[in-house]
């Protein structure tokens, strides 16, 4: 019996205990379907058979055609926030709304790893916690045995065949794996694979982590992937010419590494993988139009790539609204969102965190995760 099966015959127990519940379960899962994932949440403690249905991995996996969304999380006297952005407008030139709350949650004295992104709705955070945003969350991952203690590197990765999520921990002669939700313990990586450092995080795309990696003190450097389904590590040769220093994106199907400067103008370069060994890379450079409001080239960041194929730039710092600028390589344009009123003096009183003109109106404990795709997996 497959694990949908299961979950089909969950719902059906739940729907003979709970009496009150005279609506059909296909009704019921239109309905859900159909609802903003804010409702959803709301709606799991209405009875056993709601909740059921959202523990299916086909009604999870509905998620996935759903528009992604910009999540923003910052930190502001000792006060953990978060908002949650559309990335795309409607046909009718709206927006999705946009919605935040408060972290109310001080068993965890969390933060954002510099490698943190959202993964398939997940996030990893500093001291080995998992986090589920949409569902406000947390999920601390068991301990690892004595031969992966230490100071490592954690990842998250996202395997899209098994819909699975791994987390994978890196030292510099082990290498740990632990698939959540599987009830398992760490498993050590046996690959023959030479002594190596990770020197910094890239991302996940399409099923593969990315980090940059040294063999030995003053060794090689190269671009390791590792497969989150096989579990297999594979050296990648960075391009020649390239300093090394990126951020990777999904660009049309592939994987491409960036750099990119601010001033005097906003300038993207991308050399472009064009085989899984690292031979081959394409170069490609563009310039950024100003923008139309007079934003700042400084204060933006690069932060990833919508799957429209557009780059999407954001604010290092937070001080009254929150803009978002797009860039699209295509058609050498830009679109710019201004969400007012995000962090203004209303908010600011509501919580007690100062006031517009104060001296500390701006935050800088900010972190953005574009893409994100919001979901009901549990933890």
């Amino acid at each position: 019996m497959d694990e949908q099966e299961e979950n089909r015959e969950e719902i059906q127990r739940a729907t003979r205990d709970d009496q009150q519940s005279p609506i059909p379960v296909d009704l019921i899962l239109e309905i859900l379907s159909r609802l903003p994932v804010k409702s959803i949440v709301r709606f799991l403690c209405v009875s056993k058979v709601w909740s059921s249905i959202t523990t299916l991995p086909s009604f999870i996996n509905s998620f996935a055609s759903r528009p992604r969304r910009l999540l923003l999380t910052f930190l502001k006297k000792k006060k953990r926030f978060v908002f949650s952005f559309p990335q795309n407008q409607n046909h009718d030139g709206s927006y999705f709304p946009v919605y935040g709350y408060q972290v109310t949650n001080t068993n965890y004295s969390w933060s954002c790893n510099d490698s943190s992104e959202s993964v398939r709705g997940l996030i990893v955070l500093k001291r080995s916690v998992v986090w589920n945003p949409t569902m406000n969350k947390f999920l601390t991952l068991p301990k690892p045995n004595r031969k992966l203690r230490g100071n490592g590197w954690s990842f998250l990765g996202y395997d899209p065949l098994e819909g699975k999520h791994k987390v994978l921990r890196l030292y510099s002669k082990q290498h740990g794996v632990l698939t959540l939700g599987a009830q398992e313990s760490w498993r050590i990586l046996s690959q023959d694979l030479p002594s190596h450092f990770c020197a910094g995080y890239f991302g996940c795309v399409n099923g593969i982590l990315y980090y940059k990696a040294f063999f030995g003190v003053g060794g090689e450097c190269c671009l390791m992937s590792f497969d989150v389904r096989s579990e297999k590590f594979i050296p990648i040769k960075f391009p020649e010419g390239s300093s090394h220093f990126y951020m990777i994106v999904p660009y049309e199907g592939k994987l491409a590494l960036v750099d990119t400067t601010y001033l005097p103008d906003i300038n993207v370069r991308l050399w472009i993988l064009e085989d899984a060994d690292g031979n081959e890379w394409t170069y490609k450079s563009f310039s950024v139009p100003p923008s139309t409001r007079g934003w700042n080239n400084p204060n933006l960041e690069l932060k990833s790539v919508t799957d429209a194929g557009e780059f999407i730039f954001t604010p290092r710092a937070l001080t009254n609204s929150f803009y978002v600028l797009y860039f699209d390589p295509r058609s050498n344009s830009i679109r710019e969102d201004l969400f007012e009123g995000i962090f203004g003096d209303e908010f600011r009183c509501r919580y007690g965190i100062g006031n517009y003109n104060s001296l500390h109106s701006q935050t800088f404990n900010i972190d953005v995760f574009p893409n994100h795709m919001e979901t009901c997996v549990s933890l």
